[in-house]
């Protein structure tokens, strides 16, 4: 198993966006393209979830999508950028626990 959640970790750290650390954290490992949404694009929300409802789609789990929001707002308060930048977690908090999230995801069809 690919440890997604610390390579998106490093991946925001080292000064990736949300978005791109994620998307590349998962990029070599499954067959998601080159596109990735940038952040705060689609109503001011996350990047790292943005970008995790992207992989979702890509994967074929867009039924999953819904759920998986839900799951982000429940884990941290919020989908907003701007909301979630007001708390003392860091956007890796953020990267991390999103895909560790899609891994989930993505073992249960497996």
């Amino acid at each position: 198993m690919h440890n997604h959640e610390n390579k998106a970790r490093n991946l925001k750290m080292n000064g990736n966006n949300c978005s791109k650390s994620l998307h590349t954290a998962f990029e070599e490992d499954i067959n998601i393209g080159m596109d990735y949404p940038a952040p705060r694009s689609i109503e001011g929300k996350c990047g790292a979830l943005l970008c995790a409802l992207n992989i979702l789609e890509k994967t074929g789990n867009k039924d999953k999508q819904k759920e998986f929001e839900k799951e982000f707002i429940k884990k941290f308060g919020y989908s907003k950028c701007i909301e979630l930048m007001t708390h003392e977690r860091r956007c890796s908090d953020y990267v991390g626990e999103s895909a560790k999230m899609i891994d989930i995801i993505l073992n249960e069809k497996i």
